[in-house]
């Protein structure tokens, strides 16, 4: 099968989570026979060249800046940016050529938050078959997460609501759609996306999460402090306040934090915060490195992020984790007392404080890691995916394509504006 899959950007350049997703997916998916690229958006626009197997088109941006240096910009600047996004004309030309050029049997879109969503028209008109996979939140919010000022939104803002019906209008041109988690799947169907989509072509499909090396046995010697770990991008959506917040409820001894990741303003804020407990911030720290140093790590955000990519890496590196029940993040733990609800720093803190004074219990954690190593092996991944690309070309023969013409040189942006 000839696959192309559609990305805001790709490796080297990234912004999250979606695009090693990508990568991992299109690299398995050429590893398994198959013709695969990557169409993205880049810095500098360059003739396709062959990636770890896959082909890769980086089409420039054409945006008033690059994503990349969104935080040197100021409010308007960004502004300028979101509108222009909605409507990129340089992107949706650059994007048909790699579709005419590459030619293929399926496209797979991903995060198009830098893209404009009359993408998906336009590959209808040129008779592909569409299938979208859910990473964030782009058509339901200006900020891709559901979160205001630090807090989870209960609903669409009016802002959001306008900014999205762009994509409210573009979205029925998919055929079929996937998403990193039920909740975020959920979340568009209730917000009136893809309900056109019939549920056998709705999937849930996990990350691909590439196994690192083998892990050593780390027996725990008796009486040493508890290492807990947090790893990830610290800010207060993350609930890396809340965390703060649960470690002062803590007892005195007996456990200690490390804080791996960046915050966008510095650190001295949180180590203020933190200041006179066991807490340590030593940065960018290798992922495998770190998870191997800890006995459990801590994933608190308040923000329903759609996957939770860090619980699946911990538990391949048979480190348990205590979350919050939200999204992706609630999905992988499952209930129990390893799941607090979000913003609970109480609650938190109790979930922390049990293993504390019995840290014997740190082997429950893991009970459900095998089954998260299973859903997230690259190749189970991309098996899944090609199963929906076999059910989604299936159903597009049997559905004419008769309205949109599969020789149209150039897509409109006017029938996907608000």
């Amino acid at each position: 099968m000839r696959i192309l899959h559609l990305n805001s950007l790709y490796p080297p350049e990234q912004v999250g989570g979606a695009e090693l997703m990508v990568e991992t997916l299109a690299r398995t998916q050429a590893a398994l026979g198959h013709d695969v690229a990557v169409a993205c958006a880049a810095r500098t626009e360059c003739e396709p060249v062959l990636q770890d197997g896959v082909t890769v088109y980086r089409t420039g941006y054409g945006t008033p800046f690059h994503i990349l240096d969104w935080t040197q910009r100021g409010r308007l600047d960004r502004l300028r940016y979101k509108l222009a996004a909605q409507w990129n004309r340089h992107a949706l030309d650059r994007m048909a050529l790699a579709v005419r050029d590459f030619a293929p049997d399926l496209v797979n879109t991903h995060s198009i938050s830098e893209l404009p969503p009359a993408l998906w028209p336009m590959l209808r008109r040129h008779g592909v078959p569409i299938v979208h996979t859910l990473h964030d939140f782009t058509s339901l919010c200006t900020n891709g997460a559901m979160v205001r000022h630090g807090r989870p939104c209960a609903g669409q803002h009016l802002k959001c609501h306008v900014y999205g019906a762009s994509h409210r209008r573009c979205q029925s041109a998919v055929t079929a759609v996937s998403a990193v988690g039920s909740d975020i799947l959920d979340s568009h169907l209730d917000a009136g996306f893809f309900t056109a989509v019939p549920p056998s072509l709705r999937r849930v499909i996990w990350n691909p999460i590439p196994p690192g090396p083998p892990t050593a046995p780390r027996p725990r010697q008796p009486f040493k402090p508890v290492r807990f770990g947090y790893l990830g991008r610290i800010e207060p959506a993350k609930g890396f306040d809340i965390l703060l917040e649960a470690c002062r409820r803590l007892p005195v001894e007996g456990w200690r934090l490390a804080v791996a990741g960046r915050a966008v303003d510095g650190l001295d804020r949180y180590r203020a915060l933190a200041e006179g407990l066991p807490v340590t911030f030593p940065g960018y720290t290798e992922r495998d490195a770190f998870l191997d140093s800890l006995d459990c790590l801590v994933v608190p955000p308040i923000w329903p992020e759609p996957f939770g990519r860090t619980v699946a890496e911990a538990y391949g590196r048979g480190v348990p984790v205590i979350g919050t029940a939200t999204g992706g993040i609630g999905e992988q733990i499952g209930p129990g007392p390893w799941l607090v609800p979000p913003g609970d720093a109480p609650a938190l803190a109790a979930a922390m404080a049990r293993i504390v004074a019995e840290p014997a219990r740190l082997a429950e954690g893991l009970a459900r890691a095998a089954r998260i190593r299973a859903g997230t092996d690259p190749v189970a991944v991309a098996t899944a995916y090609l199963d929906l690309y076999a059910a989604t070309r299936d159903a597009a023969r049997l559905e004419p394509l008769s309205e949109l013409s599969a020789q149209a040189e150039r897509p409109h942006l006017s029938e996907c504006r608000p």
